[in-house]
């Protein structure tokens, strides 16, 4: 008897071996989007779209196989037999709506700030002058800063100064960036040349924007 009531009520059914696969699965699957999203800021990791819309094409198999999987492992308890499910639902919704570009970018943005600032002060005090072309060269330590060979934008109009830094440019009227403006008001159609369709305040006198 007490054999029965070890085996009946003391008995922990294994981690479903469908739901050990998912989870690694899915793990692997949000590290390739977050990258494939972050590369696209950084011009880079074009591997990962293939392998990001391969890998779907695969999660939504391994669904479909977690919800053939639940009639087989009712009898152990319907939590764990449910469980693969629930990893690779979730996969897909972490996979379809979490902002990775956008947190990324914000995480970047707030990293890189002091020397954002430093640069400002640079400027402002004189001490980084543009040329005819209002295009400034940064020191070696501050290249790091602009995607467009270290080099930012600057435009004045008064006692109002703005500086752009470049975090990817395709062509002429085609790029991105973060956007200083002394006076913290945002950017008009047609500074630094651009043609702005995304434009969001970071935080007082700085704006990250897309151009066409």
């Amino acid at each position: 008897m007490s054999h029965s009531l070890y085996s009946d009520d003391l008995y922990k059914p294994d981690f479903p071996s469908l739901g050990l696969f998912s989870t690694w699965f899915g793990v692997v699957l949000i590290g390739v989007t977050a990258v494939l999203h972050t590369g696209r800021l950084n011009q880079g990791s074009y591997w990962a779209q293939p392998l990001a819309e391969g890998m779907k094409f695969m999660l939504v198999a391994f669904i479909l196989a977690s919800i053939l999987y639940l009639p087989f492992r009712a009898e152990r308890g319907v939590k764990w037999a449910a469980l693969p499910l629930v990893i690779n639902v979730g996969t897909l919704i972490i996979v379809q709506f979490v902002p990775f570009a956008s947190l990324w970018e914000g995480a970047r943005f707030r990293w890189r700030m002091s020397h954002y600032e430093m640069v400002v002060q640079m400027v402002e005090n004189g001490e980084l002058v543009a040329g005819e072309s209002g295009v400034i060269l940064l020191p070696e330590a501050y290249r790091y800063l602009s995607a467009e060979n270290g080099r930012v934008w600057v435009e004045t109009d008064g006692e109002t100064t703005s500086i752009f830094f470049f975090t990817e440019r395709n062509a002429p009227r085609n790029f991105a960036g973060y956007l200083y403006r002394s006076d913290s008001n945002p950017p008009q159609q047609g500074d630094f040349m651009g043609r702005w369709r995304h434009v969001s305040q970071k935080q007082a006198n700085w704006y990250f924007c897309i151009s066409e």
